[in-house]
């Protein structure tokens, strides 16, 4: 019982970040995360610089199915991502712009990346 009120702060403290801060640098580019945290992206929303890699770090959600990252039709957008249960995917954001994108498996489960 204690681990799985433990697991679900640890899952609602990351969930409740609204930022992201890069994780890494090469060069002048940064890198920054985004998690599937049950049936929501986090963070949602990002602000980056064009060139910048989003890293979408996907897991299975508690229904037992993977997710995607489906960018609407907007010209710029990176490649969409296929349905995935586990896994690390990134995708670089080289066009200004702002970029929604949905996970159409749990509806409801939206970001957004706006690139400056």
């Amino acid at each position: 019982m204690r681990l799985s009120a433990l697991s679900a702060i640890l899952l609602f403290a990351i969930a409740c970040g609204s930022e992201s801060s890069p994780t890494s640098t090469n060069g002048s580019n940064k890198s920054y995360d985004v998690y599937t945290v049950a049936t929501a992206f986090s963070p949602s929303d990002l602000v980056i610089n064009a060139g910048d890699t989003v890293i979408f770090h996907i897991t299975k959600a508690p229904d037992g199915d993977g997710h995607d990252v489906t960018f609407d039709a907007t010209p710029g957008a990176p490649a969409n991502i296929k349905v995935t249960l586990t896994g690390d995917i990134s995708r670089v954001f080289n066009t200004r712009g702002s970029f929604h994108y949905n996970c159409f498996v749990h509806p409801g489960m939206t970001g957004d990346v706006q690139v400056k």
